[in-house]
């Protein structure tokens, strides 16, 4: 008897189309899309399942922000496709490459179940197709390429009747080519433009954004700056794009107030491949009026300040020409010589009490928690933020090495809330990584929905070999117990301050339901000058891994008494006492003698979770 294979669906024909991309899937299931994450597994190498809708597109977001992947994320109709919206504004917003594949209505028309799903993606201007059987495949593989080409959302819907039927003989889609940006004379004329500009401006400035990165020009933008002695300042999305000691920061509301008085003596200022929105521009104070600003973009939108010139180019073609127009140029008396150094970034002077530990509501500042931290934990991290009143800080104060390495999901239109999910994308696109999510008590109250998914996101390392087997995540919450922009804003108008205050959470037992206990941190000295106490030596974490056990402290060598070290963890008791200090059991953490780890402050502070 001759086995008979079920034929293949509509579903599994769009699994197999997105297994090309080699990227990651995130979703929430439902009957609108549960055949096509049934199909998943068998073609895409992981699929992480969040635990809101909404949080699916953002782990999805960060998992682009950190590995530079297309993003993709699921979901069912109804309910589960309104629960993506804020997110899905945000990709759309900040021009995030996503493939979004969601249920849909059925194809005979709408039942008193379902919303005008169509009609809120217009709202959103975010573009969409629906699956028709005979096109699925081509369809799938179109919306790969235009989420490439637009640096946008594409959503896919697949109508509820078609989720599990027989994918018929496929054709091919009839799609209009598009005309080709910047042909090679403009190229040419536009790149003398530039390279002239660049050679007579007093002091020139070079913004480099996410598009130097996405066309691999860093190094040729590099060496344009240095040819011609500009500065370089670098959008959120592109920090530390490539390493330069002429380098002036993130641009906007993260450059330190040490660097703004030489921002604004540019003269002329070039942004390379980002969107001048006012996050980049300081609401458009960032740089002098009377600069001459010149924006390169491959699909500019409106930017929120006024250019002198825009030019449509692909970075590929135009940042080499320009090259070659300054090659030979030898500046005079450029503004690297005449500056000799970058500025301090922050002296007492420009802002007072920038250096203080403790605030004047008695709390600790978070600029020194911030500063600390950038000392204690492990240098090759991706750094999470979500949105909030701290968020200005973060950037400013804790350092990455790589451009992929800071993850703000949020900015675009002020959210807060996606943190938590943001993390678990990010751990799973930098396994090699530890990652530190900075979020707000009212954010991680927010994000509390996908928790788990971030420590599950962090077990998961274990599962890709032992060279992962170092430090995961930890989690700092910023906790002054309400919702801090709004406090500091309008109280002082006048305005009742009672639906701006939260509940005092402490954070620091909040990963009890999945036996990940915290740390409380209340007071400077557990964070100055390393959290060192009782004579614990500091050694780095490195240093740490490389001692092993043998030579760690022992509950009989210096623990407080009662304390015991265990196989699996210290106890609840010791986590929170503080004796020895954030270094001592960062250190400890990430020698592998405390598997799950927490590290946390309340109100007068931060507070976190992290694990193993």
């Amino acid at each position: 008897m001759e086995l008979q294979h079920p034929q293949r669906t509509v579903s599994q024909a769009i699994a197999d189309e997105l297994r090309v991309m080699r990227s990651h899937v995130f979703g929430v299931v439902g009957n609108g899309n549960i055949h096509l994450v049934s199909a998943l597994p068998a073609t895409i190498h992981r699929y992480t399942s969040a635990r809101h809708e909404g949080g699916a597109v953002a782990a999805a977001d960060a998992y682009f922000r950190a590995s530079g992947k297309v993003a993709i994320a699921t979901s069912t109709y109804g309910p589960g496709f309104t629960n993506t919206l804020t997110a899905l504004a945000e990709l759309q917003a900040a021009r995030i490459p996503m493939v979004l594949v969601l249920g849909d209505i059925p194809t005979s028309g709408p039942r008193n179940i379902d919303v005008d799903q169509q009609g809120l993606l217009r709202a959103l201007n975010v573009h969409f197709e629906v699956i028709d059987a005979p096109t699925a495949t081509a369809q799938t593989r179109w919306a790969v390429q235009q989420a490439h080409r637009r640096s946008a959302p594409v959503v896919l819907f697949i109508p509820y009747d078609l989720v599990d039927a027989p994918l018929p003989e496929q054709r091919r889609l009839r799609i209009a080519e598009e005309s080709e940006i910047g042909s090679s004379s403009q190229v040419a004329t536009d790149a003398r433009f530039i390279a002239e500009q660049l050679k007579t401006a007093k002091n020139p400035l070079i913004l480099v954004g996410r598009g130097v990165l996405e066309s691999e020009m860093q190094d040729v933008v590099r060496r344009i700056g240095d040819q011609t002695g500009a500065l370089f300042m670098f959008t959120g999305m592109a920090a530390n794009a490539f390493s330069t000691s002429w380098s002036l920061g993130i641009a906007g509301g993260f450059t330190h107030r040490g660097m703004l008085a030489t921002v604004a003596e540019a003269d002329f200022v070039l942004a390379l491949g980002c969107g001048l929105n006012q996050f980049q521009v300081r609401k458009g104070s960032l740089f002098s009026s009377d600069a001459t600003l010149v924006h390169v973009a491959i699909d500019p939108r409106e930017p929120m300040i006024p250019v002198d010139r825009t030019l449509v180019h692909d970075l590929r073609d135009l940042a080499p020409a320009v090259e070659d127009e300054i090659a030979g140029t030898v500046v005079e008396n450029s503004w690297r010589e005449r500056l000799g150094e970058i500025p301090e970034r922050e002296t007492e002077e420009l802002d007072p009490g920038c250096f203080a530990e403790v605030a004047d509501d008695g709390k600790l500042d978070p600029r020194f928690v911030l500063r600390q931290l950038n000392e204690l934990l492990p240098q090759e991290r991706t750094v999470v933020t979500d949105g909030g009143h701290f968020l200005g800080w973060v950037p400013k104060y804790i350092d990455v090495l790589d451009p992929r390495g800071l993850v703000m999901v949020g900015t675009a239109i002020m959210t807060i809330g996606l943190g938590v999910p943001s993390a678990a994308g990010a751990t799973i696109a930098r396994m090699d990584r530890c990652t530190t999510l900075f979020t707000g008590d009212g954010g991680a109250l927010m994000g509390i929905a996908d928790f788990e998914t971030f420590f599950r996101a962090a077990r998961a390392r274990s599962e890709f070999g032992p060279e992962f087997a170092g430090p995961a995540t930890v989690m700092i919450v910023l906790n002054d117990a309400a919702y801090g922009a709004e406090i500091h804003q309008y109280v002082k108008q006048g305005l009742d301050e009672e639906a701006m205050l939260l509940e005092d959470v402490d954070f620091s037992t909040m990963g009890q339901p999945w036996g990940i206990p915290g740390l409380n941190v209340t007071s400077p000295e557990q964070l100055r000058a390393g959290g060192r106490s009782r004579g614990v030596p500091r050694r780095t974490c490195r240093e740490n891994v490389r001692a092993g056990r043998e030579d760690q402290p022992t509950a009989r060598g210096g623990l407080p008494e009662g304390v015991a070290l265990q196989a699996r963890g210290f106890a609840a008791g010791f986590l929170h006492s503080g004796a020895f200090g954030l270094e001592y059991f960062l250190d400890q953490f990430l020698a592998g003698d405390i598997h799950r780890f927490g590290v946390g402050v309340r109100g007068d502070g931060i507070a976190g979770i992290g694990i193993e």
